[in-house]
């Protein structure tokens, strides 16, 4: 017995082709588009331990530039510094993943990015932490280029701002995946109570961080770089879930904030998550 196959009709021809040139537009959309935009997210956030002398200090979170992908060319490096200082910030903290490698090859050395980033402008400084691409490639290479470009990367420990009357306090962690991060060296130095931004790459150690710290911030998850409608990131990297893929999270007076950061790591692709620098106006409760 033969089988015979019916000959498509006109209607499923056109709904095959139809369903066809979506998935390549959506496709090309999510390699060749949206990895390219740049916006810019402002987000009020009002904090418990915050000195209202600090109120409506402007800082800007950049992370995740993976310099030298496919999505992140020096140009579009440029646009990043421009735009951030197009928004006059106070405080620049960058959250690492300077580079885009997955080891001792960069399409983008860190002595040509450190010198692009050194045209970041914000009046109490630039503050950074480095990831695991920075130190698959070379840490102490990254670190010693970025502080050349007069930018503090800060590793288990904190540094104090003087900011009019007030002070700030910016503490760093090391990078989990590659370093040891110690929480308790990086506070050692901080008045409990005082004003403190928590910086570090991966969200992981976020709930670990004492209630006493203002604000921590975090990259590496690039908000999955695809954020399906209703399903959200099907992959993060990141154990605490999806509720920890960007943005702000709160948990009694712990306030926690996750970019989705610039650039692409794995897949060129980025879909509903497009390339963002990140403005904080920090105000007291």
């Amino acid at each position: 017995m033969k089988l015979r196959l019916s000959k498509p009709t006109r209607r499923q021809f056109i709904t095959c082709a139809a369903f066809l040139f979506f998935g390549v537009f959506l496709l090309a959309y999510a390699v060749f588009i949206e990895p390219r935009q740049l916006v810019v997210q402002r987000q009020t956030i009002k904090l418990p331990h915050w000195s209202p002398a600090l109120n409506h200090l402007k800082v800007a979170v950049i992370t995740d530039l993976h310099v030298g992908c496919l999505s992140v060319p020096i140009s579009k490096l440029r646009r990043v510094i421009v735009t951030t200082n197009e928004q006059k910030p106070d405080l620049i903290v960058m959250l690492g993943d300077f580079v885009a490698s997955h080891g001792r090859s960069s399409a983008l050395k860190p002595e040509e990015f450190a010198h692009e980033l050194s045209a970041l402008k914000a009046k109490y400084g630039v503050y950074a932490v480095l990831g695991n691409h920075d130190w698959w490639y070379n840490g102490e290479e990254v670190r010693n280029e970025l502080q050349r470009a007069n930018i503090h990367v800060i590793e288990n420990a904190s540094v104090q701002l003087k900011i009019d009357s007030a002070s700030l306090w910016v503490a760093g962690l090391a990078d989990q995946w590659t370093r040891t991060p110690s929480i308790p060296l990086a506070i050692k130095s901080v008045p409990v109570g005082s004003p403190c931004l928590m910086l570090m790459h991966e969200p992981d150690l976020l709930r670990d961080v004492p209630e006493s710290i203002s604000l921590s911030l975090a990259g590496h998850t690039h908000g999955g770089q695809v954020s399906l409608p209703i399903i959200g990131a099907p992959i993060l990297p990141t154990d605490l879930g999806s509720k920890f893929a960007r943005g702000l999270i709160v948990e009694g007076d712990k306030h926690y904030f996750v970019s989705s950061g610039v650039g692409t790591s794995v897949l060129p692709v980025r879909f509903g998550v497009p390339p963002e620098v990140c403005i904080l106006d920090l105000i007291s409760q």
